[in-house]
């Protein structure tokens, strides 16, 4: 008898990516994953996925989405995100709310930061 061949699959994900030499002004609504390697002012809506912007990346928006990760510039408001990252180099100016926020060294942050608690944590009284 011979061995059952072996089966192996692969997950694609779609991602939109907007290039470095793209400058978006006005309104982006993404229902899947986003890098920014460009310029982007006005209002990002990435809501459940992950907004990226990338090294290259210059962003003056308010923002929704489950996770950004920030290695170039965000300047603006991010609004119930899950997770913030700030990598090694990239810089935030503006106001965050979120759940979890974590800044490498070498990260940049200026602004008002509000971690809320999710709403299953009971809180002690």
């Amino acid at each position: 008898m011979s061995a059952a061949p072996s089966l192996q699959t692969y997950s694609l994900t779609s991602q939109a990516v907007l290039g470095k030499n793209v400058t978006v002004t006005g309104e982006i609504r993404s229902r899947e994953p986003l890098t920014i390697e460009g310029e982007v002012e006005g209002t990002i809506d990435v809501a459940g996925h992950l907004l990226t912007v990338a090294a290259s990346g210059n962003v003056r928006a308010t923002v929704t989405a489950k996770e950004i990760d920030v290695q170039g510039s965000l300047e603006g408001n991010v609004e119930g995100a899950d997770k913030i990252y700030i990598r090694a180099g990239g810089r935030f100016l503006g106001d965050i709310r979120a759940r979890a926020i974590i800044i490498e060294d070498g990260g940049f942050i200026r602004g008002d930061v509000d971690l809320s608690q999710p709403s299953s944590v009971a809180r002690a009284v």
